[in-house]
C-alpha cells in the first residue's frame, strides 16, 4: 500500500518508519530540510515542502495513495488547511492527528472521520491498523503477541462461533464478539451502540460488521486476516 505522512515529528516519523518497515511505500513530508534529511534512510521517500500550498500539493501523487495521515502538531490551523486541500484534491482516506476538541469539530464538518490523539494512541498501533485490512484497533501485549479488533471476514458471515476452530486451525483465541445494535435513549431517539456479546457464545452466528476480539501471535493474526 502507499501512504503519505504530513509532518515528521515524533509521531509522524515513528508512523512513517514503521509502515516502511512493514513493507509499504511511504512518502514523508515536512517543511524542514533537516527533518526530511534525518528520516530519508528510514522512510521510502522524504520531501521538503509547504503542505499548505496547493501548488506544492499538486506535485504529489495523491490519486495513487491509499491513505494520507496528517500528523502536524504545532499549529492546529495548518492541519485544517492541509485536510481541506487533500479533500479538494480527491484523496480517498484521510486520518488527522488532533490536539483539541475544537480542531476535531472543524475537521468533522469537512467530513473527516478518522482521528488519532498521539497522547493516547501510539504510532505503532496506527501502523498495524493501516497494515492489515479490516483491523479496527490493536493492543500490543508483547513483541510477539497482540489483541486485535478485526471485522469478521466475509467468509464467516452466517457461520456459528462453534463451527470455527480458532485454536486448532489458527492458533488464536477468540475473546468475544462486538456487535453494533440499535438502542433508544431516554428521549426515544435511536442510536447505534457497540455491544459486547459475552464470553460463552458458541451458538452466536456471525453477522456482517461484527468485530472479533482476537488474541494470538502477530504472524497468526496476519494469516487469519489475509487468508
Amino acid at each position: 500500500m502507499k501512504f503519505i505522512v504530513f509532518g515528521l515529528g515524533n509521531y509522524g516519523s515513528s508512523l512513517g518508519s514503521k509502515l516502511a518497515a512493514l513493507g509499504h511505500e511511504v512518502i514523508g513530508i515536512d517543511n524542514k530540510l533537516e527533518v526530511t534529511e534525518k528520516w530519508k534512510d528510514h522512510i521510502t521517500h522524504t520531501i521538503t515542502m509547504d503542505a499548505s500550498s496547493k501548488e506544492a500539493m499538486l506535485t504529489l501523487p495523491l490519486k495513487d495513495v491509499d491513505c494520507a495521515v496528517i500528523s502536524i502538531g504545532e499549529t492546529p490551523g495548518i492541519t485544517i488547511m492541509v485536510a481541506a486541500l487533500l479533500k479538494q484534491l480527491g484523496v480517498k482516506r484521510i486520518i488527522c492527528r488532533v490536539i483539541t476538541p475544537l480542531q476535531r469539530t472543524v475537521l468533522e464538518s469537512m467530513n473527516i472521520e478518522e482521528f488519532v490523539y498521539p497522547e493516547a494512541d501510539s504510532a505503532e498501533r496506527l501502523a498495524y491498523r493501516l497494515d492489515l485490512k479490516g483491523v479496527i484497533e490493536s493492543f500490543k501485549i508483547s513483541d510477539n503477541y497482540q489483541l486485535l479488533e478485526v471485522e469478521v471476514p466475509p467468509r464467516y458471515v452466517g457461520t456459528k462461533v462453534s463451527s470455527i476452530k480458532f485454536v486448532e486451525d489458527y492458533s488464536l483465541k477468540l475473546i468475544t464478539v462486538i456487535r453494533a445494535e440499535e438502542q433508544k435513549n431516554i428521549f426515544g431517539a435511536t442510536h447505534i451502540v457497540q455491544k459486547v456479546q459475552g464470553i460463552d457464545i458458541p451458538d452466536l452466528e456471525f453477522r456482517k460488521g461484527d468485530i472479533l476480539l482476537l488474541f494470538g501471535e502477530v504472524t497468526k493474526l496476519e494469516e487469519f486476516i489475509e487468508q
